[in-house]
Formats: structure tokens, sequence, C-alpha cells
């Protein structure tokens, strides 16, 4: 996915991109589309800033695109909401099976809330070691038809 956005500072190597928030990557209404733009319409966002490595040198006022890497979008997914889900009901299922006649539901509950925390933070510890960038900035494309850059 990439999304056009308008550097607003640049601080520490990183710089602050301002990018819309309504453009998605095109597909994000289709059947199969990501339907990732659709998690800030309820907060009524028009824009939001993100924060990128500056590899690019872009200055403040600079027009750059911000480019999101192909599986990024289903990675976070994962990590979000699937690696939890199954945490959950894989801790259910160890607690019912540990518990002794008459107190299922309480291990049940208990090793659902413990294998969705450990799940948890098992994904965000996961998401944080990830060495490859999974934002980067490049110079948008200015070339118009007949290859003449204005």
């Amino acid at each position: 996915m990439r999304v056009t956005g308008v550097v607003r500072r640049v601080e520490e190597g990183d710089a602050w991109v301002e990018v819309a928030v309504g453009g998605g990557c095109g597909r994000c209404n289709e059947p199969g589309g990501c339907g990732g733009v659709n998690v800030a319409r309820p907060l009524a966002l028009q824009s939001t800033n993100v924060k990128v490595a500056n590899r690019i040198q872009a200055r403040p006022g600079d027009t750059v695109a911000v480019v999101v890497d192909d599986g990024v979008p289903l990675r976070a997914a994962l990590l979000a909401y699937g690696w939890p889900v199954l945490g959950v009901i894989g801790g259910a299922a160890a607690g019912t099976l540990a518990a002794s006649p008459g107190q299922g539901d309480l291990l049940a509950s208990l090793g659902a809330l413990a294998g969705g925390l450990v799940a948890y933070l098992a994904g965000r510890a996961r998401s944080r070691r990830q060495d490859a960038p999974q934002l980067r900035l490049e110079r948008p494309d200015l070339t118009v038809s007949g290859g003449c850059p204005r």
C-alpha cells in the first residue's frame, strides 16, 4: 500500500508524516480488500501522523510516499487478533482439562484469561523485535505520461 503525505517535522532520524486516512489502498471497500481504512471512520479522523525512518533525508514540507510492505496488515491482524483468540481458546481448554469436577467454569475462565494475556504479550514482544522496517519513505512519482518530470 502506498499513501502520499507531507512531512510535518523531522527529529532524530525520523520523519513525522501527515497522511490522509480516507484514501486507503484503493481496495478497502471492495470484496477481498483489507478494510483497514475503516478503523478510523468511527473516530472521524481525516488525517493522522505516522513516524517513519527518514532514510531519504526528507525535510518539513516535502511531499513523500509512505509505503507499507506487502503482508504487513495481515501479520498485524494475526498478532493483534488471531493469536490472542487462539490463546483464549487454548487456555480455556487447558483450564477445563485441569479442573476437578465442579471447578470447570472457574478454571476455564482463568485459563482463558491467562492464555489470552500470554498470547497478547508474546505477539507484542514479537512485533517489537522485527528487524525489517514495516513502513518506509519514498519520493513520490512525479512523472507525467511521456516521462517528463514536473
